[in-house]
């Protein structure tokens, strides 16, 4: 540990925290961390070398003998009055954002930052791949676990870097992207925003502080490159054609046209979410033609409409958690599976957006044929007296009841559905990777 800087990550487990970590011993730093919970996620940080704690005892915090050379990193999730957190402060620390430090690395770079409500996720996993493929120099930092590599992190040099624009808290503020893509602009974190009108400022601000070039969905009233399917704009494509694993379109960009190119994804909102990223590397030199050969061989994120076909069923893992998110995953399902059966199992993720939203997340429910609902998953929330799954049951019009969680395999293995949709970005994500793992040693 002598005479290299050290890091502490309060959250270390995170999506966004993780990435960081891995980020931190790439560059050569002692990385030490806490988190609630040992995860497929803190497995790989500990496999690096990291150090992790998990429990919030101060015991466990090695000391530090020079002061100046720890810094302390912690998730916007984490509570001022989280017992690690404040063991720091009374020591003298100064504990940085997770936002604040993430812009320290990308904003000295040529960044590539996608924002949105929806569809940030699979954008920069597919401009990672394709940076990836024409040999660019780049670090990413994606907000889900890429496939077939496994990990959130993608390192390839430093000179460009692939960074999600978190919305939460406002994080996307801090950054200042070379290039910058707005997918969407749907209602979200309203706890945080409190009206929809608060959140569009928010993407505007965040609009301002793009360097270069802005791409925005065609929908979005902003200035910028617009893309789009079956539209005029900029990007475009169009004569989409679904087949066995992907879809067959044709391109058009400002300057050509391109026919019969394949795209290795499922469902219409991540051919969208292609077109996004294609758009982004694009403005990155190189030719277009270069890019569309990545666009076919794209293997996916982990539980972004990631497929399992297991005991004559199909089970569709999705970390869907918002209304429109949930009706995109029906749409591409009635569209993959026509005439078959589909059970959505769903796990609502924060109270406050169950509050928002509950008539939102009924009326969507009810377009499967059979929904099982699962207790809210209450991340960083207390509970808001009166809100819970049970409210969301009574307003949805289709066959549905309540799933306690010990009763989640047993309902995957006893079910006569033809396909299941298993959605939500809480722990309905540990739960089927467990019984995945339980199915492949079976």
């Amino acid at each position: 540990m002598k005479g290299l800087k050290t890091y502490f990550l309060i959250g270390i487990g995170g999506i966004g925290m993780s990435s960081i970590a891995q980020y931190l011993i790439l560059k050569g730093y002692n990385v030490f961390g806490f988190d609630r919970a040992s995860s497929a996620i803190t497995d790989l940080l500990e496999s690096k070398g990291v150090k992790i704690s998990f429990t919030e005892s101060i015991n466990d915090i090695p000391e530090y003998s020079e002061k100046s050379k720890i810094e302390i990193i912690y998730s916007a999730a984490i509570k001022p009055e989280h017992p690690i957190f404040s063991y720091f402060i009374r020591k003298g620390y100064n504990p940085i954002k997770r936002a604040v430090f993430l812009a320290s690395i990308v904003n000295n770079t040529e960044s590539y930052a996608i924002a949105g409500t929806h569809g940030k996720t699979t954008t920069s996993g597919i401009l990672t791949h394709i940076f990836k493929n024409t040999k660019t120099s780049f670090s990413a930092f994606v907000g889900g676990i890429m496939l077939p590599e496994k990990t959130n992190f993608i390192h390839n040099g430093f000179e460009k870097t692939v960074v999600e624009a978190d919305e939460f808290d406002r994080s996307f503020l801090k950054l200042r992207p070379f290039v910058a893509c707005i997918t969407s602009l749907d209602a979200d974190h309203l706890d945080i925003y409190k009206n929809h009108k608060s959140l569009k400022q928010a993407f505007v601000k965040f609009s301002k502080n793009v360097k270069s070039q802005l791409i925005i969905h065609h929908s979005i009233s902003l200035k910028g490159l617009t893309y789009g399917i079956n539209v005029s704009a900029d990007y475009v494509f169009y004569n989409c054609n679904q087949v066995n694993d992907g879809y067959i379109v044709d391109v058009k960009t400002p300057e050509k046209e391109f026919s019969n190119i394949f795209c290795k994804v499922i469902g219409k909102h991540n051919l969208e979410n292609m077109l996004a990223a294609f758009t982004l590397a694009c403005q990155s030199g190189y030719a277009s033609e270069e890019i569309i050969l990545s666009l076919g061989t794209f293997n996916g994120i982990q539980r972004r409409m990631t497929t399992h076909e297991i005991d004559d069923k199909i089970i569709i893992d999705d970390y869907a958690h918002h209304p429109t998110e949930i009706d995109a995953v029906n749409k591409t399902l009635r569209e993959k599976y026509p005439g078959l059966f589909i059970e959505v199992v769903f796990q609502p993720h924060l109270f406050s957006r169950t509050k928002d939203f509950i008539d939102d997340f009924a009326y969507q429910l009810s377009k499967f044929d059979s929904v099982k609902l699962m207790q809210i998953y209450p991340a960083r929330e207390a509970p808001i007296p009166g809100i819970d799954s049970n409210k969301i049951l009574k307003k949805i019009t289709c066959k549905a009841t309540l799933l306690d969680e010990k009763e989640f395999n047993d309902n995957l293995n006893d079910n006569d559905a033809d396909v299941i949709a298993v959605l939500g970005a809480g722990s309905i994500g540990d739960y089927i990777d467990k019984y995945l793992k339980i199915k492949s040693i079976q």
